[in-house]
């Protein structure tokens, strides 16, 4: 993972953890992820028992990679 993903990532964190999910949507609307990405990134968190940065990172790596990707849905 890049310092830039990295970056985004700990931005997304930090709203999440502020309770600001729509702020954090609209991040990832400027980041111009495509709003399906974006559910499954969600939905992704959404599982994790402890979100943190480094873990939502390789989440919307993963994420960008391949829409299916099967690691995503465990």
């Amino acid at each position: 993972m890049n310092q830039v993903m990295l970056c985004q990532a700990t931005l997304i964190d930090q709203y999440l953890s502020a309770n600001k999910q729509l702020e954090a949507r609209e991040f990832m609307s400027d980041m111009h992820m495509p709003f399906d990405q974006q559910d499954r990134v969600f939905d992704a968190i959404g599982r994790l028992s402890r979100p943190n940065a480094r873990k939502i990172g390789l989440i919307i790596e993963l994420s960008g990679i391949n829409p299916t990707n099967e690691l995503l849905l465990r």
